[in-house]
């Protein structure tokens, strides 16, 4: 029901705000799948040591399977199928890059995630578009000063500076980049929601997390 109500509204919806500065001009799509992965040179993982060039807007990974998850966050039992496919949208630049708000929203949660090849911190807000329908996007790999002064509720205007992109020392131990994700159910998540999921879940969560892409008009 709510993927339905989100996705008429989508066709309707008046012009988001640029996400990050060019964005709507243009951008180069980046692969981190199998081929992507060995092409950047990388095996089974993607340190924040690891310089990705950002000559411009470097954007991709929405309903990728990606071969740099490794370890007992993405695989945490023996045996287990691994969470290996991601339902966000990776915006790569420069550390301290502005992040702006695509619609009016307020803010429904944030906290540092700061464990290892974790998002560092996050920003959740959510978006009461129409009576009916409420949905969640979500920042995450932000700068620790982008948490300080928030309030729960507060409002954000659309293109209203909410952050800035965290260096690899705070943000997972990535490479500078913002994971944007559009959420319909937060079941009862609060400051984190899962952005990486099992391939044999994809349709039901693609139905929670859809393209992001659609959101942010590229």
């Amino acid at each position: 029901m709510t993927y339905a109500l989100y996705t008429d509204w989508l066709k309707t919806a008046a012009p988001r705000a640029e996400l990050m500065a060019g964005l709507h001009a243009g951008f180069d799509p980046i692969r981190l799948d199998a081929e992507g992965a060995r092409q950047l040179g990388l095996t089974d993982d993607l340190p924040g040591s690891h310089v990705i060039e950002t000559p411009r807007l470097k954007v991709g990974g929405y309903d990728e399977e990606r071969a740099i998850y490794s370890g007992p966050v993405f695989t945490p039992a023996a045996g287990a199928e691994a969470r290996t496919l991601h339902l966000g949208l990776d915006i790569f630049a420069v550390a301290g890059t502005p992040v702006f708000a695509p619609l009016d929203g307020r803010i429904h949660s944030f906290q540092d995630n700061a464990n290892p090849k974790d998002y560092g911190p996050t920003i959740i807000m959510a978006h009461a578009v129409t009576e009916a329908l409420t949905f969640y996007t979500l920042y995450g790999h932000l700068s620790r000063d982008s948490l300080e002064g928030l309030e729960v509720g507060q409002g954000m205007a659309r293109g209203q500076q909410i952050a800035r992109l965290g260096a690899a020392e705070v943000n997972g131990d990535w490479p500078p980049h913002l994971h944007f994700q559009v959420i319909l159910d937060m079941q009862g998540k609060t400051g984190d929601y899962p952005g990486v999921f099992r391939k044999s879940e994809r349709e039901r969560w693609k139905r929670i997390c859809p393209d992001s892409a659609g959101l942010l008009g590229i």
